[in-house]
């Protein structure tokens, strides 16, 4: 079996694990009450003014095999946290890391919530930075992106459902070889990722968040020291497990 219909065999579980659950639940369940949907991190609900969220999440990552010729899955760890601000809007940053390669996002968004349904917008700028030293390789990489981004989220008893859709654009990006220069680009269009992600209490104030993230990138960071020279976009899968704190 391949890695995508792996991906796409455990998102269908996900989704069917919990739908039987919420039909478990009496079905004249009324709405949540506002207090409630304040505690989800992947719906773009309302927080209170300085009311701060921290999230932790691993990301299991399959590479493009024209980039290593070979498959590989890698993990990405991730740090999430969402500060609310007056008028509807919140901070909302991460921090994601596989030693070599880092990224640091951070800016503001806008939320409205109606009932059930919630929509939200947001724009996110990144620094990312890499370094690389082993057997001869000196290599360091560090750039700009930005990311503009549109949210819908929808409750279901204690379920939050959210679809998230982002663009990104590569302000600046630089990579070197000892002193050499190899990699200079600007103003770039890298792609588009649409994600889906299922959240749902656990114990107390804590909730899981399982998500499936679909990139369709020029350049997908994490894995610059295999950049590659092909002009065209990569389909490249992701599967999320995170935990709010």
């Amino acid at each position: 079996m391949n890695r995508i219909s792996k991906y796409q065999i455990i998102l269908i579980l996900l989704v069917s694990y919990n739908s039987l659950l919420s039909n478990s639940i009496s079905i004249s369940s009324p709405s949540l009450p506002q207090d409630t949907i304040r505690r989800y991190t992947s719906i773009p609900a309302h927080l209170k003014p300085k009311e701060s969220q921290t999230s932790v999440a691993v990301l299991f990552t399959q590479i493009p095999y024209d980039w290593i010729e070979n498959a590989v899955e890698v993990p990405l760890f991730q740090v999430n946290n969402k500060l609310g601000l007056p008028y509807g809007l919140s901070l909302e940053s991460s921090f994601q890391t596989i030693v070599v390669s880092n990224q640091i996002r951070s800016g503001p968004h806008w939320n409205y919530q109606s009932g059930k349904l919630s929509f939200g917008a947001g724009l996110e700028g990144e620094f990312m930075f890499g370094k690389m030293k082993v057997a001869g390789f000196n290599n360091k990489t560090w750039g700009w992106s930005v990311y503009p981004c549109i949210q819908a989220g929808y409750t279901i008893r204690d379920i939050a459902i959210s679809l998230n859709g982002e663009l990104e654009f590569i302000k600046s990006l630089k990579e070197t070889s000892g002193n050499e220069e190899i990699v200079n680009s600007r103003n770039m269009f890298s792609g588009i990722s649409l994600s889906l992600f299922i959240e749902q209490p656990l114990w107390k104030n804590h909730l899981v968040i399982l998500g499936f993230v679909n990139n369709f990138q020029k350049v997908f960071f994490p894995a610059w020291p295999s950049f590659s020279t092909f002009d065209r976009r990569y389909y490249i899968p992701q599967f999320y497990f995170g935990l709010v704190l």
